[in-house]
């Protein structure tokens, strides 16, 4: 009599695909909710720092319906206005400060979402006219009408637009490897504008170590940076508002305003520019130069994307001498 061979029991040896199905939704419904809960709900630790910086040179601030502006003043003569550098704070100009001041009261200010400012408006924009509104108002509280103008990065754009939308309170124009093109960034800083990533890619940056790998990207000259440096920058990167500030301004900023003014920009503008600079190419400062009427454009060479920072020689006689004009 002939037996039938059995066939194998892989059904119980193997799960289902429906079984994997929902073990697959299972994990992707778990990495859904930490990405959010990340995005949306982790704060990074606030740094318990006290700068030294600060301590030295004192902190000010000016109330205003729009921010409790923090700024340092120096010196005494014709005002000059220091905008800090986007994602920092009043020690990005330390360098510039004293020079300065042998011949101009110097402010040097955070705007709201940078350094040691703070909102009083919940409502404020993070956009170009929020940004240029907030350099006015910082303005009128320090009882200044006309200034000259500086800004790194970002804040060399925000300048620009200030200066863009009231010329009559603008005397010259610093522009220090700035914003203000509408040309994409670098793959980082695009990143922040898609939603949930970018959230959670600026909490992740706010780490020590990540500030310094940051820090260490946008400098030739990389012994400038030490460790009291690195604090100084890296504390204000760790406040939640400024965390919220940085992917917010990255999504809201709209560059093609200011591109599209530049051949109407009167204001007498120093164009200086890190040769060496990763984040905004020097052939922007090219491109810069073609299209503002006015302007005095140096290349740095040896300097990255902050040039007060990295070189801060070169970069102090050019605004001593732009600004004496």
């Amino acid at each position: 009599m002939t037996q039938l061979a059995e066939r194998p029991q892989t059904s119980a040896r193997r799960p289902s695909r429906r079984r994997l199905r929902r073990w697959a939704g299972a994990v992707l419904a778990a990495l859904v909710a930490a990405l959010l809960f990340g995005a949306y709900v982790w704060q990074p630790a606030r740094a318990e720092f006290r700068s030294p910086y600060l301590a030295k040179t004192g902190s000010r601030y000016a109330d205003t319906p729009i921010a409790r502006f923090h700024y340092v003043r120096a010196g005494s003569g014709s005002p000059v206005i220091l905008i800090s550098p986007g994602g920092t704070s009043v020690i990005g100009w330390k360098d510039q400060v004293g020079v300065l001041a042998r011949d101009h009261t110097v402010y040097v200010v955070d705007l709201p979402g940078q350094g040691y400012t703070r909102l009083n408006d919940p409502g404020f924009g993070y956009d170009l006219p929020a940004m240029t509104a907030a350099i006015g108002s910082f303005m009128d509280a320090v009882g200044v009408r006309r200034a000259a103008l500086a800004g790194n990065s970002w804040s060399g754009g925000w300048a620009l637009a200030f200066a863009q939308r009231h010329p009559d309170r603008v005397s010259r124009l610093a522009l220090l490897d700035a914003t203000g093109l509408d040309l994409p960034g670098t793959w980082m800083w695009e990143a922040l504008k898609i939603p949930v990533v970018g959230e959670l890619a600026v909490k992740l940056s706010a780490g020590r170590s990540a500030a310094r790998g940051l820090a260490e990207g946008m400098l030739v000259n990389k012994r400038l940076l030490t460790e009291e440096l690195l604090d100084e920058w890296w504390a204000p990167m760790t406040f939640p508002e400024n965390i919220r500030a940085t992917y917010l301004l990255e999504r809201r900023l709209d560059w093609a305003q200011t591109e599209r003014a530049l051949p109407s920009t009167k204001t007498p503008t120093l164009v200086l520019w890190g040769g060496q600079d990763t984040v905004q190419p020097v052939e922007r400062a090219r491109r810069f130069a073609e299209l503002l009427p006015d302007d005095r454009t140096h290349i740095l060479d040896g300097c990255g994307h902050m040039p007060q920072l990295d070189c801060p020689e070169p970069v102090n006689r050019h605004l001593q001498a732009f600004f004496a004009d």
